[in-house]
């Protein structure tokens, strides 16, 4: 492997990682619109709304429910907007460009240059193709931790919603 290939399979790496991250989203948003299509049954449901409305446990567990909930959504748009701002992938350029610097802008730079000046088209790219890979290597560390964190507070959620379920169900069975 040579160093501009090396160097495009990191570009393209986290290209990819770009579009996994994209794709990661839709799962959490469908476990949190379970969440609260799980929590909205129980409070139209009369048998478990009287039980939810004289237990300060449950009402406890159910507001770090909704908050853990609403944590969760903050960081999912984090991202994947970055608040609705967006992310400001870099990219190489157009390939017409590309080509034009190549054969045009680059000959014409070198013949007016020292030897020592001049530049050569592959490193030139390779420059660029790192430039480019750290920026989107930047952008999707962060998205990836705002995705952790997001996923570490549906997983707190689900957790307390499993309590706040056997708690409603022990005292709908009277066994306490």
């Amino acid at each position: 492997m040579n160093t501009f290939e090396f160097y495009k399979y990191i570009y393209d790496r986290e290209l990819n990682r770009r579009s996994k991250l994209d794709e990661s989203i839709n799962p959490i948003v469908g476990i949190i619109s379970l969440l609260v299509a799980y929590l909205s049954y129980f409070f139209t449901n009369k048998e478990y709304s009287i039980i939810i409305e004289c237990n300060i446990i449950i009402w406890t567990f159910i507001t770090l429910i909704i908050s853990c909930v609403a944590i969760s959504i903050v960081f999912l748009v984090k991202s994947y907007n970055n608040y609705l701002r967006g992310f400001d992938y870099p990219n190489i350029a157009y390939l017409k460009l590309i080509r034009t610097f190549e054969t045009q802008t680059l000959p014409e730079y070198n013949s007016k240059v020292s030897t020592s000046e001049k530049i050569e088209f592959e490193n030139d790219l390779i420059d660029r193709l790192v430039r480019i890979a750290d920026e989107n290597t930047k952008i999707n560390d962060t998205r990836a931790y705002s995705m952790y964190v997001a996923k570490t507070f549906v997983i707190i959620a689900l957790t307390f919603l499993f309590l706040t379920t056997i708690i409603i169900i022990t005292k709908n069975s009277q066994l306490c």
